[in-house]
C-alpha cells in the first residue's frame, strides 16, 4: 500500500516549461503519443527529451449572420411560446359544453396542460441550443425554426387530447 503522504498525480518537470530547450542536432524530439508509450518508472531516462508541442486548429470565423438571424428568431419563437400557452388555456372553453357525466376532465385537463406547458419546454431546449451552437460558432439558425414547428405540433397534440375529452 503507499504512503497517504505521496501525491497522487506525478507530473515529470519537463512539461511545465514555457520556452523551448536548446537542442542538439542529432536529438530526435519525440511526439506525444510517443511520450504518453514510454514505460512508466523511467522517469529519469524520459524527462531529459523534450515533447513536441502540439499544433492547433483554427477556429472557426464567428457568422454574424446567423447569429442576428438566430437571435431574431429566438425572440420570435418566445412570441410564439407565449401565444401557444395563452390559447392552451382558452382549450379550457372547451369543457363548457360538457354536461354531467358528458365529457372525461382528466384527459381534457392533461390535454390543457400539455398545450400550455410543452411550448416553454420547447423554447428551452431551443434555448439552449442555439447558444451552445453559437458559441461553437456553427450554423444555429435551424434549431428555432425547427423549435416553432415542434411547439405548433405539440400544441395541436395538446388540442386533440382536449378535443378527445369532449
Amino acid at each position: 500500500m503507499s504512503d497517504p503522504k505521496d501525491p497522487v498525480f506525478r507530473m515529470d518537470p519537463s512539461t511545465f516549461r514555457v520556452q523551448e530547450p536548446a537542442r542538439s542536432e542529432h536529438t530526435e524530439v519525440p511526439t506525444e503519443t510517443d511520450a504518453g508509450s514510454a514505460a512508466p518508472g523511467n522517469g529519469d531516462a524520459d524527462a531529459a527529451l523534450p515533447v513536441a508541442p502540439r499544433t492547433r486548429r483554427p477556429r472557426r470565423p464567428i457568422r454574424w449572420a446567423d447569429m442576428i438571424v438566430s437571435i431574431v428568431l429566438l425572440v420570435l419563437l418566445a412570441g410564439a411560446a407565449v401565444t401557444a400557452s395563452v390559447f392552451g388555456a382558452f382549450l379550457s372553453f372547451a369543457s363548457d359544453s360538457c354536461g354531467v357525466t358528458g365529457c372525461n376532465f382528466s384527459v381534457m385537463s392533461i390535454g390543457v396542460w400539455f398545450a400550455v406547458l410543452s411550448p416553454w419546454v420547447v423554447f428551452l431546449i431551443a434555448l439552449a441550443g442555439t447558444i451552445v451552437m453559437i458559441v461553437l460558432r456553427r450554423i444555429s439558425f435551424w434549431i428555432p425554426i425547427t423549435a416553432f414547428v415542434l411547439i405548433v405540433a405539440l400544441w395541436l397534440i395538446g388540442a386533440v387530447l382536449v378535443w378527445a375529452g369532449t
